[in-house]
């Protein structure tokens, strides 16, 4: 069974985190998901506590690693002195990911190389760390990924899950939260997403 890891922290972004805990969490049977912070308990950017099941030291052990996002979460995050050394992780062996700003700490861990997506807000920061920020929901470097939006927490969890299995184990992975008749349109956006996502700038460009 894979284990799926998500990093979260004091005023993490709400719907990150629980879009991708609940869809994750409907399976248990190809794996098991936990929430690891730098404290036993952390508290959402809308003041929600939650009790993380374990410390950022699990995600170095963890299949997969899936950054949430925060506005304000972010920048305090990487100013602690203990969040970066927690983490030890090595995309050869592991699929790693982030949502909106969480690609400032994948940056930080030298994980990214070229191209990525955040918050549109925060595309100019991004590019001024000589990275090339693409107006786009997910872009994807072999086993590392990088979306913007909170809502492409959708085309995240499902990178992830038709990297290790395939199409079909990704559509009935995110068919249960998909808005009644209008499961064929999300999921060939799903489908697009992802695709261009591997694709890069070759998409974009046409």
């Amino acid at each position: 069974m894979k284990k799926i890891v998500l990093v979260a922290f004091d005023q993490f972004t709400d719907i990150d985190l629980f879009l991708m805990w609940d869809i994750l969490g409907r399976n248990t049977e190809d794996w098991h998901v936990r929430i690891v912070g730098s404290s036993p308990v952390v508290r959402s950017a809308h003041g929600l506590p939650v009790s993380v099941h374990g410390p950022l030291s699990e995600a170095n052990s963890a299949d997969a690693v899936l950054f949430v996002s925060g506005k304000e979460g972010i920048p305090a995050a990487l100013a602690a002195p203990d969040f970066l050394p927690s983490f030890e992780l090595d995309a050869r062996r592991q699929r790693i990911g982030s949502i909106c700003a969480g690609a400032f700490i994948l940056e930080r861990l030298g994980l990214l190389n070229g191209q990525a997506t955040t918050h549109p807000d925060a595309r100019s920061e991004l590019q001024a760390l000589g990275l090339e920020s693409m107006d786009q929901p997910l872009v994807c470097q072999g086993n590392v990924a990088t979306a913007g939006g909170c809502l492409s927490a959708l085309y995240l969890v499902g990178w992830l899950v038709e990297s290790w299995f395939d199409v079909d184990k990704r559509r009935a992975t995110l068919l249960p939260v998909l808005p009644t008749g209008q499961q064929a349109l999300y999921d060939a956006l799903i489908g697009l997403s992802i695709c261009q996502g591997k694709m890069g700038a070759s998409t974009t460009s046409n």
